[in-house]
């Protein structure tokens, strides 16, 4: 076959090559190849959706008041009993037993019996304490056996104090996503219970990549493992001062709970109720403290 094709003039060879190119070139109607969809990495497997409210949640205040006060005629009928009232009854008297006018004999009976018992104590106790100077020598190694389980037990109460002021492991990470096209937020601010307030300014770098799919974290930080109330206000030309969110999580002990805040479907109108908030955990755990 190669014999064959180096016979033929080069004009022949150029056309087969020009038909063998344009065989191989696909139809002009055909269609061209699907990109292939992008998965958001960002989604874990497994997500909790978070309530958020426009008004901040009712919590009971003083229960231990309510109850006094629903309950103050019957404790006050309770009171009234306890104050004296005079009655109008006529007292007598008797004759007095002669057998009472015996009980200061049998008192002085009971004090001098009580006088021996004291002084046959006192003299156990001096004997006692004769016996006891004999074992000095253990009682010294005693405080000293005493004293070295005192130093180990500082040592792990160090150690416990260290865990729970200087090594919190229950942490909270508060990211963001999505950006509202029709009414931009240019600042975020985030308060948790008994915490500080933080507020993170919007750089147009950041929006513009929170418009392209990405992410932007705001908070990092240790919590109470405990039921905490969180608010999010949003802040912007087009967004009023009171445009605040409410919502409550439960951090886990000891593992790191994410907070997503999803701003793509938030309108001025409804405020931060309107934003799509859910939570998750971190699927390793936490570093215990012997590492």
């Amino acid at each position: 076959m190669l014999q064959a094709l180096r016979t033929l003039p080069h004009a022949t060879l150029a056309l087969l090559a020009g038909a063998l190119l344009i065989g191989a070139a696909p139809p002009s109607g055909a269609l061209a190849p699907q990109a292939t969809p992008t998965i958001d990495r960002s989604d874990p497997a497994h997500v909790t959706a978070v309530k958020v409210e426009r008004v901040r949640p009712a919590q009971e205040k003083l229960p231990t008041l309510q109850f006094l006060r629903a309950n103050r005629d019957f404790i006050r009928a309770r009171y009234d009993r306890l104050v004296e009232t005079p009655l109008e009854i006529r007292g007598g008297s008797d004759e007095i037993d002669p057998r009472f006018l015996n009980y200061q004999d049998l008192l002085n009976q009971v004090r001098a019996s009580d006088d021996t018992a004291r002084t046959a104590e006192d003299e156990r106790s001096r004997r006692h304490l004769i016996e006891s100077i004999a074992q000095l020598g253990s009682l010294e190694s005693e405080l000293d056996r005493v004293e070295r389980q005192l130093a180990a037990q500082r040592v792990r109460l160090a150690i416990l104090e260290d865990d729970f002021t200087q090594r919190q492991l229950t942490t909270l990470m508060v990211v963001v996503k999505g950006f509202p096209a029709a009414s931009p937020v240019t600042e975020i601010e985030f308060t948790i219970d008994d915490g500080a307030r933080v507020r993170v300014p919007l750089s147009s770098e950041q929006q513009e990549s929170l418009r392209h799919g990405g992410l932007l974290e705001i908070f990092h930080g240790a919590v109470e493992p405990r039921a905490q109330g969180i608010a999010v206000t949003l802040h912007g030309a087009a967004w009023s001062s009171g445009s605040s969110g409410y919502m409550t999580i439960d951090p886990l002990r000891d593992r790191l709970t994410f907070l997503r805040l999803d701003l793509s479907a938030v309108q001025p109108a409804q405020g931060g109720a309107s934003i799509q908030a859910s939570t998750w955990l971190h699927e390793a755990p936490a570093p215990s403290v012997d590492g």
